[in-house]
C-alpha cells in the first residue's frame, strides 16, 4: 500500500485517492490547535473500494506547520512517499479505528507498516522504542496538538496492541474529586478483577446529599478540560485509556455539557450527552442554537441514533470481531418487548427505491400509514438490509420528530412510556459509542419499573462486552447494587469527619435486597409505616388475635414482625 501526500488541499468533499491501487492520501488541512497545524484529513482506497479512516495529526521535529514544509519537501523533488527520508516526525491518528480498520482490511503487517511509514507514535514508543520518537513525544508540540483531544490520546496509549494482537480493555481509574465538605476525596474504579465476577459496571449509592451525581459532573469537568483539571487538586489519577464518555441523565434538575459544540476541537464525538436538554436550531447569523429542556430531545436523538448505527457498521464492518450495532439493538430491546424491526420516518415524495442499493432484494421497502389523516412513509433499519441501504439518502430525507417506530406484523406498535425512553437509550448509547468508552449514568431508576430497572442492567451489560467499555452509574436503587459485585460499590456516607466511601463489608452480587438497604441507607434504624400500623393493632388485642383477625392476606415475614412485636 502507497501513502502519499501531494500536496492537495482538503475539501468539503474529498475525492479519492489521486494515484492508482491500494493507496492513503494525506490531505492539508489549516486547522489550528495553539499554533501547531498538523492535521491531515486521508482519503484511502483498499480492493477498488473508498474507507474511510479520519484524520492523521503529523508532527515535524522543530516545524510549526507541517503541511507547509512537506510542500517545500514536494518543491525540493520529493515525490510525496511515505517515509519521508532524512526527517525527524511521529503521527497519531484522530481514533484508534484508523488502525484497526488497517488491521481488518489488510492485515496485521500490513497496518504496522503503514504505522512504520507513517511513524505511528503509539509504535514507536511502545513496541520499537525509537529514540528520536520518545524524544518528539516529549515535546510541547505532540503533548498540545497531537494530544490535544481524547481520540488522539486513547491511539498514543493503546494502538501500539493492535500491532502486537493484544487486547485492548479499559483499566481501572482513579479519580480524584472536590466533595460536599469542600474536600478532596478519591474514587479508585474498578474495572479489571483478579476473580470472574462481573466488573464492567461500578455504581455509586448512598442518601440524597453526599455528592454522587457530583461526581459525574466532576468526571466530564475534567475529560473535557485536562489542562484545567491537571492544575487543580481534582481530575483522573493518571491518562485515562477512554476514547469516549457518554452521559446518559434524564433528570430535568442535572446541568451537564450537552455537547463540545463551542469548543475548538474536531473530535466532538469525544463526549455525548443524551437526555432532555439539548440545542435548539440555531436562529439565523447564529451559529449555535440556545440550550433548552424539551421531551422532543430524547425522540429526535434516537432517530439520529439509528441511522448513526447504521453508517457505522457500515464504515467499522472491516474491524475484527465488530459488533454490529443494529443487530444488537435488536437483540436487546427483543429482550424488553417484541417487535419485527425499528424504523424512522423520511419524506414521502418520490419511490422507495431511491434508498437501497438493490431494491429487489428488499421487502417491504417502505411502509406508509395514515397518521391522524396524513400519510406518512417509514423506513426499516434492520439488520438484515444494512448493506442494502442508501444511509445518505435516509440521512437527507429523515424526518425526526416521531423518533423511532417499531413494526410487528406489518402494524405500527405504541409503547409504554418507560418503554418507549428505554428504547430510546437503547439506540442513543449504541450510536454514539465507541470501543473503551465509559458510560455515565445518572439515577436510572428515574424513569424505570424495577422489571425494566433490571432489563436496563442486563441490557447495559451487553452492549459494554460488545464494546469493550465500562460504566459508572450513580443510584439510589438496591435492586442495581444487586447486580455488582462489592467491591464495584461506592458507598456515599456522611459524617461528623467528613465524607466517607467505603465499599460493603459484604458481598453483594447476587446478595439479600434488605441487607444491602440497611447497609447502605442505615434503615434498619427508621420506624416503617406497616411497623407501625402493627404496633398500634397490637394496643387493642394479642398478636394471635391480630393474625387471626388478617388471616390469609398475611405473609411469613408480616406473622414473624407481629409476634416479634406481640
Amino acid at each position: 500500500m502507497q501513502i502519499v501526500y501531494l500536496g492537495r488541499a482538503s475539501r468539503r468533499v474529498d475525492a479519492p485517492p489521486s494515484i492508482e491501487g491500494d493507496a492513503i492520501e494525506l490531505l492539508s488541512n489549516n486547522w489550528d490547535d495553539f499554533g501547531y497545524k498538523t492535521s491531515f484529513p486521508t482519503v484511502c482506497r483498499i480492493n477498488g473500494k473508498e474507507v474511510d479512516l479520519g484524520l492523521i495529526r503529523l508532527l515535524i521535529e522543530g516545524v510549526q506547520t507541517s503541511s507547509t514544509r512537506l510542500n517545500r519537501l514536494l518543491k525540493e523533488g520529493w515525490d510525496g512517499t511515505f517515509p519521508i527520508p532524512d526527517l525527524n516526525y511521529v503521527s497519531t491518528p484522530s481514533e484508534i479505528t484508523f488502525y484497526e480498520q488497517l488491521d481488518g482490511l489488510i492485515g496485521t503487517d500490513g497496518a504496522i507498516d503503514v504505522a512504520k511509514a507513517l511513524k505511528d507514535a503509539s509504535y514507536l514508543v511502545r513496541i520499537a522504542e525509537d529514540r528520536a520518537a520518545n524524544q518528539l513525544v516529549g515535546t510541547t508540540g505532540f503533548n498540545v496538538s497531537l494530544q490535544r483531544e481524547r481520540g488522539s490520546v486513547k491511539a498514543f496509549l493503546d494502538a501500539w496492541k493492535i500491532f502486537s494482537r493484544e487486547s485492548i480493555a479499559v483499566l481501572n481509574l482513579g479519580f480524584r474529586f472536590v466533595d460536599v465538605y469542600d474536600e478532596i476525596s478519591t474514587l479508585n474504579l474498578k474495572f479489571q478483577s483478579d476473580n470472574s465476577l462481573p466488573h464492567d459496571i461500578n455504581v455509586l449509592i448512598g442518601p440524597n446529599g453526599a455528592g454522587k451525581s457530583r461526581v459525574l459532573h466532576q468526571i466530564v469537568a475534567s475529560w473535557l478540560d485536562p489542562e484545567e483539571s491537571e492544575e487543580s487538586e481534582a481530575g483522573f489519577l493518571n491518562k485515562p485509556n477512554l476514547s469516549q464518555i457518554v452521559v446518559v441523565s434524564y433528570s430535568p434538575f442535572e446541568n451537564f455539557p450537552v455537547d463540545i459544540e463551542d469548543r475548538a476541537l474536531q473530535d466532538i464525538e469525544a463526549y455525548r450527552y443524551f437526555g432532555f436538554r439539548g440545542r435548539s436550531i440555531p436562529a439565523k447569523g447564529r451559529r449555535l442554537g440556545h440550550i433548552r429542556l424539551s421531551r422532543a430531545f430524547p425522540q429526535r436523538n434516537a432517530a439520529q441514533a439509528l441511522i448513526a448505527c447504521l453508517v457505522d457498521d457500515k464504515r467499522y464492518s472491516a474491524i475484527r470481531d465488530w459488533a454490529q450495532k443494529v443487530q444488537t439493538i435488536e437483540k436487546v430491546l427483543k429482550t424488553a418487548f417484541s417487535f419485527d424491526f425499528a424504523a424512522v420516518e423520511v419524506e414521502l415524495r418520490g419511490q422507495p427505491e431511491r434508498f437501497y442499493n438493490n431494491s429487489d432484494l428488499i421487502d417491504p421497502l417502505a411502509i406508509d400509514l395514515t397518521v391522524d389523516d396524513e400519510v406518512k412513509r417509514y423506513i426499516p433499519i434492520s439488520s438484515d438490509r444494512i448493506s442494502e441501504i442508501k444511509e445518505s439518502e435516509v440521512l437527507a430525507k429523515v424526518s425526526t420528530s416521531e423518533g423511532v417506530i417499531f413494526f410487528k406484523d406489518g402494524q405500527r406498535i405504541y409503547l409504554s412510556s418507560g418503554q418507549r425512553l428505554f428504547s430510546y437509550i437503547v439506540i442513543n448509547i449504541l450510536g454514539a459509542i465507541r470501543k473503551n468508552s465509559l458510560i455515565l449514568i445518572d439515577e436510572p431508576e428515574l424513569f424505570l419499573h424495577p422489571t425494566l430497572e433490571i432489563q436496563f442492567i442486563e441490557m447495559l451489560k451487553t452492549i459494554l462486552s460488545r464494546f469493550n467499555s465500562k460504566a459508572l452509574m450513580a443510584t439510589h436503587s438496591v435492586v442495581t447494587v444487586r447486580e455488582m459485585p462489592g467491591d464495584c460499590v461506592h458507598v456515599f456516607e456522611r459524617t461528623e469527619d467528613g465524607l466517607v466511601l467505603k465499599n460493603p463489608p459484604f458481598q453483594t452480587f447476587g446478595g439479600d435486597v434488605q441487607r444491602i438497604s440497611s447497609y447502605v441507607f442505615g434503615d434498619s434504624a427508621v420506624s416503617k409505616p406497616f411497623e407501625k400500623w402493627i404496633e398500634a393493632q397490637l394496643e387493642e388485642g394479642s398478636a394471635d388475635e391480630l393474625i387471626s383477625k388478617i388471616g390469609e392476606e398475611l405473609n411469613e415475614e408480616m406473622i414473624i414482625q407481629i409476634k416479634a412485636r406481640g
